[in-house]
């Protein structure tokens, strides 16, 4: 609860003094300091400036000092920066932050032109347009678009539905003024943009989708890509109602990558190629030269569901073609541990390639330890056989949080510190960023090394986790642990002895809440939150 309100005209020069004032009479052991940072700070710690950041932050009413910052430098702000601040966020987002600004500057409503345009204020369009046509296509500040493609890529209909209607009439009144409805960007200009990419594509607008596509829109790709991501399927549908080209584009991709059973149904029905290769960079991670990927093996790869594959079967998917390392789509099945799907594909012609060795790691997947031993006791040499990439599979069950999968592999020899993947990870890692706190422990009472770097971002497990803390794990379809407890995992990790510099996740990955408080009682710095 804030004790002290801010300024009108706040002075972040002066708060940090106030910060740095109260970190020096805490370590001075003045009782009014230390009481004030008694909820703040583990009993016996010395005070940080991280610390009393985050004090000052809470006496204003500030969850962390990353957010009173924030504050601090929206007001001081002049009204020219703020509108240019408040259309890039509209348009491009983080929504919150364009809502912020309005709710702080309500001017910013009646500034212009453009802002008139993306809050769908259809009134005070038509009214600027009477006493100057030319303004329905000049291009315009922030970004240089014209003003229909700040419409089309406004996201305040997400925002305040009461809006989405104006929206509709502003993208409608400026076709009628002599926008072109195939309108994009400038030669050179970036972001690269045309109209139902924005509409389409990054703000998922159907009502101006529909308009436009009655105007004459021609869909792109890479639009009908990017409409494949939106789970409503609003956006999707009207593409393809509109002959949306799929001869060319590698929409299905999308879907698959998400695990999304009704946009793979809706992109197939529309005669999307089942047997078409993906560009493996579409699917995460690869290197350079990767060849193509088939739609079933990286559906199987995606993790998704035994209905989605079958799906892709039943409209003539090839059961039989290889994934990104050459694996057969049965053999990338029982390496997962997937027996039914392995099952479901020989259905459908599989040819069955698995190796015993496949057979071997199914069964440490299921931690079918009987299964197990009786391959071992049949082919003695089978752990020698193993590759690195087949200890790798350890990995894999770490993330998905398998304790007594991970287990049994300890047991039989797997090494605690085998990586795999693209990203050169570990089982701690995976472990890590799953959020499985007891599986953390397993593997670091095995010997798991705790300051392993990955081979892609020179990250630890630690540092994983505090990633993983952001993402969640709501999917109903995901394999990864169900029971993630990321304040175990870290604090597990940290009173194991991993090491606390260097731990700044970056903007783009922003920690839980519950880490970041975590993290600051452990005088990490406040640049985390």
């Amino acid at each position: 609860m804030a004790t002290r309100s801010l300024p009108t005209h706040p002075n972040l020069d002066q708060l940090r003094r106030q910060a740095k004032e109260l970190k020096d009479a805490a370590r001075a052991g003045d009782p009014d300091a230390i009481e004030r940072l008694r909820p703040y700070l583990p009993p016996g710690e010395q005070a940080t400036l991280s610390v009393t950041q985050r004090a000052i932050a809470r006496e204003y009413g500030f969850s962390s000092w990353p957010k009173l910052k924030a504050e601090v430098e929206a007001r001081t702000m002049d009204l020219a920066e703020r509108v240019d601040a408040f259309l890039r966020s509209s348009a491009g987002g983080p929504e919150r932050r364009a809502t912020r600004f309005l709710e702080m500057h309500p001017e910013i409503a009646g500034y212009d032109f453009r802002t008139a345009v993306v809050l769908g204020d259809v009134d005070r369009v038509r009214e600027l347009l009477a006493n100057d046509p030319g303004l329905a296509v000049r291009p315009t500040a922030p970004v240089g678009w014209p003003p229909l493609l700040g419409v089309c890529s406004s996201r305040w209909h997400r925002i305040d539905p009461s809006r989405t209607e104006g929206l509709l009439e502003v993208a409608r009144t400026l076709l009628d003024a002599g926008a072109d409805p195939n309108t994009r960007t400038l030669p050179g200009r970036r972001p690269r943009c045309s109209t139902l990419f924005a509409a389409a594509g990054t703000s998922n607008n159907p009502q101006i989708t529909r308009l436009l596509l009655e105007r004459g829109a021609i869909p792109e790709d890479e639009t009908l890509y990017l409409a494949a991501f939106f789970p409503d399927h609003a956006c999707l549908r009207l593409l393809l109602s509109h002959d949306a080209s799929l001869d060319t584009t590698f929409a299905l991709s999308a879907p698959i990558s998400t695990g999304d059973i009704e946009g793979v149904r809706l992109l197939l029905e529309a005669g999307a190629d089942p047997t078409r290769p993906f560009p493996a960079d579409l699917l995460g991670a690869s290197r350079e030269g990767d060849p193509p990927i088939g739609p079933i093996p990286a559906a199987i790869e995606c993790d998704c569901s035994a209905e989605l594959i079958e799906l892709l079967l039943r409209y003539g998917g090839d059961p039989n073609a290889l994934g990104k390392d050459g694996s057969s789509p049965a053999r990338l099945a029982m390496r997962q541990g997937r027996t039914e799907l392995a099952e479901l594909l020989e259905r459908y012609g599989a040819h069955d390639r698995t190796t015993e060795v496949d057979h071997f790691l199914a069964a440490c997947i299921h931690a079918d330890r009987r299964q197990a031993q009786d391959l071992l006791r049949d082919h003695p040499d089978l752990l020698h056989r193993l590759s690195d990439e087949d200890r790798g599979c350890m990995v894999d069950a770490a993330e998905y949080g398998n304790i007594e999968a991970v287990r049994l592999m300890l047991e039989l020899g797997f090494p605690v510190n085998a990586r795999a993947g693209e990203h050169g990870r570990t089982a701690l890692h995976t472990a890590a960023v799953s959020g499985s706190a007891d599986l953390v422990r397993l593997l670091i009472d095995a010997g798991a090394q705790l300051e392993a770097r990955d081979a892609t971002w020179n990250d630890t497990p630690l540092g994983w986790a505090i990633v993983g803390s952001g993402f969640g794990r709501s999917d109903p379809n995901s394999r990864h642990s169900s029971n993630s407890d990321f304040v175990a995992t870290v604090r597990t990790l940290i009173e194991a002895g991993a090491s606390l510099e260097d731990v700044h996740p970056g903007p783009d990955k922003p920690p839980s809440q519950q880490i970041v408080e975590l993290l600051l009682n452990y005088g990490i710095s406040s640049s985390i939150a």
